[in-house]
């Protein structure tokens, strides 16, 4: 359990805090809900403040970028866990990495430019590539059915491993799972008959939901184990279950202090030292619902409604409209729950000019500052001599 007392006072708002062993904790319930053969692939996108204590709890990372590529190796992640991903394969970084390192475990194909692409680079440095194919699910992700066939027709040089299939996150029907999981498997069985392949591997993205607003009622207990007996239909393969947002959200708590408190013909209003920049919950729909959250200090005062605001100068900087709270006082701070996933790096954190809130990891009342106060301001300046530039 944190103690928000002792970070608040030893640290400045807004911040993150994760911690470490609720995330163990939901990274090893996660599993047990699953096949133990089953691989558990971490989607690096969803956080990469906590990239190295999910090393050890899981067989593979997804990464789909450069930046993702250079982070993992500065926190020396074996290259035999790295499964490159993303729509945009930039051909000098994916060349860089044929050409240098022969431990990458697979790339995906994402298009069939990037079979092109990927065939080539094998064929000019003489290297077997393991790949995964991507079908599409009708999004900008991966490849219709029709490249498919005519990517392993063509193919000469890569070592076709498998196949990737993620359709969206945040999915809440188990009806709507077994239909795309019964089609993919149809298409598969035909791939394998028709065109003497053999598909060994199946990475799919269940896309599992993450509730953040208290009006949500989930049996989680019982999705996962139904979740289970769906993706028992490929256990004659190797399956591996790519999850970002579910493993890290609940992990993560997002501190921000009362700094300003108003009132005019529309309400009172709270102003926070941090705001939509900062905090992104998915589903939040013109901050109407209402987050997991505590208020530091507690008192037994009268209930005051609310409007939450941030610090930007943008009618949109809401967090939460109308909440009837415990009247509130300067310094008061807010905890907002489950922000693990996404909110340090999704929000509009440019704008403004604003700083980065500090990081914070905290495991057995330890805690290390991971990422402190970064000035915007610093990307935000035209870095230039315009006296020099506009000289006549």
């Amino acid at each position: 359990m944190i103690d928000y007392n002792k970070i608040i006072q030893k640290y400045d708002t807004p911040l993150f805090v994760y911690d470490i062993s609720k995330l163990e904790e939901r990274v090893n319930y996660l599993k047990s809900k699953f096949n133990k053969e089953y691989n558990m692939v971490y989607a690096v996108k969803a956080n990469t403040f906590v990239i190295k204590e999910i090393d050890p709890l899981v067989e593979r990372f997804e990464i789909c970028s450069p930046g993702e590529f250079e982070i993992c190796e500065k926190l020396k992640i074996s290259r035999n866990k790295m499964v490159i991903s993303g729509v945009n394969k930039d051909k000098i970084f994916i060349e860089n990495l044929i050409s240098n390192y022969d431990d990458i475990l697979k790339y995906t194909i994402e298009s069939y430019n990037q079979f092109l692409l990927l065939d080539e680079l094998s064929n000019k440095f003489n290297k077997k590539i393991h790949v995964l194919i991507r079908l599409s699910s009708g999004n900008q992700f991966g490849v219709s059915e029709e490249d498919f066939i005519k990517i392993i027709g063509e193919n000469k040089n890569l070592i076709i491993d498998g196949i990737e299939y993620f359709s969206g996150t945040q999915k809440h029907s188990l009806k709507i799972i077994e239909k795309e999981l019964d089609h993919l498997k149809e298409f598969i069985n035909n791939i394998e008959l028709n065109y003497n392949i053999k598909i060994e591997e199946v990475e799919y993205g269940p896309g599992l939901p993450v509730f953040y607003f208290q009006d949500n009622e989930f049996d989680e207990d019982t999705y996962l184990d139904e979740l289970n007996k769906i993706i028992g239909k490929f256990n004659e393969k190797v399956v591996s279950l790519e999850i970002g947002r579910s493993m890290v959200a609940s992990c993560g708590s997002y501190l921000t202090k009362v700094v300003d408190l108003k009132e005019n013909k529309n309400g009172n209003f709270v102003i926070l030292d941090g705001g939509i920049n900062h905090l992104v919950y998915y589903g939040q729909t013109m901050a109407m619902k209402i987050p997991f959250y505590e208020i530091i200090p507690k008192r037994e005062v009268e209930e005051v409604t609310y409007n939450l605001c941030g610090s930007l100068c943008t009618t949109n900087d809401y967090l939460v409209k109308n909440i009837k709270i415990n009247k509130l006082m300067l310094n008061d701070v807010f905890v907002f729950k489950n922000t693990g996933a996404y909110s340090s790096t999704e929000g509009i954190a440019l704008f403004l000019s604003r700083d980065l809130p500090k990081i914070i990891l905290v495991k057995d009342e330890k805690e290390v500052v991971v990422r402190d106060n970064n000035k915007t301001s610093l990307i935000n300046y035209p870095n230039y001599d315009m006296e020099e530039v506009w000289k006549d």
